[in-house]
Order: C-alpha cells, then structure tokens, then sequence
C-alpha cells in the first residue's frame, strides 16, 4: 500500500476502478482492490470436508475419554488428532459420496496395560447390560485396582454414553444402566482400563453390538 500528498486529482477516498483511496491519521493512501476468490470446490475437496466433519463431530463428546486414552502415546500430535488420524486411515468406509465410521475398528486408548477376556455380555430389563470378564495372571501391567471404562454409542439417536472407572479389574464384572429411551436400539460398545495414577492405559478393544433391553 502507498501513501501519497498529491495525486493527480488530489486525495481522494474510496473505491475508483481498481483502486481504493483511504486516509488514516492525516496519511492519505491508495491500495489496489483485493482479489475476491470464488470458493468452487471440487468433488474430492467436498468429499475431504464432509469426511473431517464427519469424524470430528464424531468424536467430539468423547474429548475428556481420548485425553486420558491417548496422552501417552501421541507425539507431536494432540490425542484427538490422534485418534483423528486412526479412523481416517482405519476406520472410515467410503463408498462415492456416501461415508461414514466402521466402528468394529475405532481404538479409543492405545497403551501397555492388559485387557481382560470379556466372556458374556447381557441385556436385561430395563436398559441394564451386564458384562462379564475374566482376569490374567497379575502383573505391573495387571493390577486388581486397574479401573474399567466403557464407552457405548448409539447411532439411531447419535449420542454416547460413558462409564468412566466403574469397576476395579478384579471385580470381573459391571453392570451399566442406558437412558430409557434406548430401549430396542443397538449400540456399539468398547472398554478400556486406566491404572490408579492415571498414567496407564490400555488399548481399547471393541466389544460388538449390544441390543438394549
């Protein structure tokens, strides 16, 4: 931008062709006008935009669960980036302009502690599930006090719900009460440990569908 005190008309203000004329503390100037851009995106750019906001609000209530589940591991990267970057590359199913999450393979913690074996999952009345697990050999990374996180999403009505540190490990068992109004829909569940310090975790590893009771 230049500044002038005597153009060949004088100072002027305003927009004259493809000059605009301003004053600014008693400074006359004169800028060129800027280019105005006409955002005409192409198929894969819309496709990628549709696909970030897809995933980022996606995983946007689960914030606080990836925080604790990926703080370890991530680098130079955030954890939601991190995780971010997992379902972009793992878990996401494209199929021409239709996409959307493959949920058997979303990890929402990845670490060094052990997972249980989760051999029986029920669905009661009431909206009640009751899951139940079988413990390894105890180990550093095999702790009684290690504390279970189950995360389950329902994807008829979009919401999650989460039970942060419900049980112990050697409890071998949980029981988590759904809202109601999830009565008959299927949900998709996952579990995770944290150790008592909160600097362990484990891998998440995905449970299946669950048909509410």
């Amino acid at each position: 931008m230049g500044k002038y005190k005597n153009g060949i008309n004088g100072p002027f203000s305003g927009k004259i062709g493809t000059v605009v004329g301003a004053t600014s503390r008693g400074v006359d100037y004169m800028r060129s006008v800027p280019d105005i851009r006409v955002d005409n995106p192409s198929e894969k750019q819309i496709r990628m935009r549709n696909i970030m906001t897809l995933i980022s609000c996606w995983l946007k209530p689960l914030k606080s669960i990836i925080a604790i589940g990926f703080k370890v591991l991530t680098g130079s990267k955030t954890p939601l980036n991190e995780v971010f970057a997992l379902i972009f590359k793992e878990a996401l199913i494209v199929n021409g302009n239709e996409i959307s999450i493959d949920y058997k393979n979303v990890v929402l913690s990845k670490g060094e502690l052990l997972l249980s074996f989760v051999f029986e999952i029920l669905t009661l009345i009431d909206s009640l599930v009751h899951i139940k697990w079988q413990n390894f050999n105890a180990s550093i990374y095999n702790k009684s006090d290690d504390k279970a996180t189950f995360v389950l999403y329902n994807p008829a009505k979009e919401k999650f719900v989460t039970f942060v540190g419900v049980a112990n490990r050697e409890a071998e068992q949980a029981e988590l009460k759904l809202p109601a109004e999830f009565a008959g829909d299927t949900l998709h569940c996952w579990m995770q440990y944290v150790n008592v310090e909160g600097d362990k975790v484990s891998t998440s590893a995905y449970l299946g569908e669950i048909v509410v009771g």
